[in-house]
């Protein structure tokens, strides 16, 4: 943390605010001032203002679902890719998604707040308020009204990325690894996550610099360099030192790394349903084989053998024969 400084706290959850974060502040600032002068400072600014609430509400849900699931919460560091929880909680497949999945879904119930709020400001709704790339200045609008236009769309924009983007650290990357996890084990789980997050990355920062957009194109490096990453740890049979992708809690494996055996194919369950039957009618045989021996037997001991006919004779020689294998 030695590239951060405090903020405070929250809940008693210590706050920080990572260097690159304030630069990268800065140069929106800067940019709104360059483009409409002290107007677009103060709107710039506002814009900024509902940006780290909302990182805050959405990285407090994290921190809310891992207490209630038993863990706990030490940190919130607010830096380029947005916020960053430290907490620790079990690790289980239905604890990552939990845990991973109540930021967005917080961030959506803000977003739906905002837009609820406005028809009660006299403000005509607009499906176009949705949009992410429509006007987000309208015109008529006050000063308050466009305040919670931008905290609508803000919050919708950072729900739907980071929930709809499987790509890890994001929360979406995540929650695909737990439910990945409870099919396939954690090491697959993590091998396919590593798949899917590179060209993912390679997408966003190609986009991003296209667009000129540095706080995108930021997350698409990360989200490379977190994917190469863990391919590493993987590649070097190291997959435990990772923070996010260690082992489960040792009370609790919902699936062991172990090979999943292959499916057979329908001829060989056909003859597997046939050798099944064939042993149970040959079962039914030496029972029925016993019976019949048991009484030729007590035949002998109660008349002699002299008294045998030929079909318990042969009884005899069927049983002898049984037993010699033949």
């Amino acid at each position: 943390m030695n590239w951060s400084f405090p903020l405070g706290r929250v809940f008693g959850i210590r706050l920080r605010m990572h260097w690159m974060m304030l630069l990268m502040i800065a140069v929106y600032l800067i940019q709104g001032a360059t483009r409409s002068g002290w107007l677009g400072l103060g709107w710039m600014s506002v814009t900024m203002a509902i940006l780290l609430f909302s990182i805050l509400v959405h990285e407090l849900a994290h921190c809310g679902m891992a207490i209630r699931l038993g863990g706990s919460a030490e940190k919130i560091l607010f830096w380029p890719l947005g916020g960053l929880s430290f907490i620790e909680h079990s690790s289980r497949p239905w604890d990552i998604i939990k845990v991973s999945g109540i930021g967005p879904l917080s961030s959506l119930l803000l977003s739906a707040c905002c837009f609820a709020a406005l028809p009660f400001l006299k403000v005509t709704w607009q499906w176009s308020f949705l949009l992410p790339f429509d006007d987000w200045w309208p015109g008529g609008f006050g000063m308050l009204e466009v305040f919670i236009l931008h905290a609508g769309r803000l919050n919708l924009l950072l729900a739907f990325f980071n929930l709809c983007v499987p790509a890890y650290p994001l929360d979406g990357g995540k929650v695909l690894f737990g439910f990945l996890s409870l099919r396939y084990g954690r090491l697959r789980a993590a091998q396919a996550t590593a798949w899917i997050a590179l060209p993912i990355g390679v997408a966003i920062a190609v986009l991003a610099l296209a667009q000129g957009e540095i706080l995108l194109a930021f997350i698409g490096v990360s989200v490379i360099y977190e994917a190469m990453q863990l391919r590493t740890l993987i590649c070097q049979g190291e997959l435990d030192s990772h923070p996010a992708f260690g082992p489960s809690a040792p009370a609790y494996e919902y699936m062991p790394d172990r090979e999943r055996p292959a499916r057979k194919g329908w001829l060989a369950r056909w003859r597997e349903g046939r050798a099944r039957k064939a042993a149970a009618r040959e079962a039914v045989r030496e029972e029925a084989l016993r019976v019949d021996v048991d009484a030729v037997l007590d035949k002998v001991s109660r008349e002699g053998i002299g008294s045998l006919s030929p079909q318990e004779k042969n009884i005899l020689d069927e049983a002898s024969r049984r037993r010699r294998g033949g």
